[in-house]
């Protein structure tokens, strides 16, 4: 697991190629993604408070959520590989409806206590869920929070709907060349 800085990294720079050493295919593909994630993070946060984040996968041939990267106050976290439980979990709802979930109060947050510990403070006021899709379906979540309240109300108008689309695409692709 690599913590990174944000703004050091040399895979995290625009214009720099990664620096990890070659490694199994779906390591580094998940190292793609989680470079589109924290490029894709740093766009968003230009527009909307984002304090902390987490990209979740499915798991090729199964049901079960994995979170691979998150993003915390400009902090990146990748590698990771955190099979999220099925019990009381919002983000399986979230992938399961294929729509965007949004709140403006934490306190009433229904997810499990992995999906709180992953994009939750304790002083975290809002958060959306939006799923990643491609082709109709749900390939995987971005999940964030932020200490403003009502930061991510534009996003329950299809806000992030293209983007999505765009990273489910690159979802799809890791998925098809491993």
């Amino acid at each position: 697991m690599t913590d990174n800085n944000d703004n050091n990294h040399p895979s995290n720079r625009e214009g720099n190629g990664s620096s990890r050493p070659a490694g199994r295919e779906s390591v580094r593909e998940d190292a793609r993604l989680a470079e589109s994630f924290f490029a894709l993070t740093r766009r968003l946060r230009k527009t909307y408070a984002i304090d902390r984040g987490v990209l979740v996968i499915r798991n090729e041939g199964g049901p079960r959520l994995s979170a691979i990267s998150t993003w915390r106050d400009g902090q990146t976290r990748e590698g990771l590989s955190l099979n999220l439980p099925l019990d009381s979990s919002l983000f399986e709802k979230v992938a399961e409806h294929g729509q965007v979930y949004t709140e403006d109060f934490c306190g009433a947050f229904s997810g499990n206590f992995f999906e709180r510990k992953l994009f939750l403070d304790e002083d975290s006021r809002s958060f959306v869920v939006q799923p990643l899709k491609s082709e109709g379906r749900v390939l995987g979540l971005l999940g964030y929070s932020s200490r403003q309240p009502t930061a991510f109300a534009m996003l329950e108008e299809g806000a992030l709907d293209d983007m999505a689309t765009e990273f489910g695409a690159i979802i799809e692709n890791k998925t098809y060349q491993q």
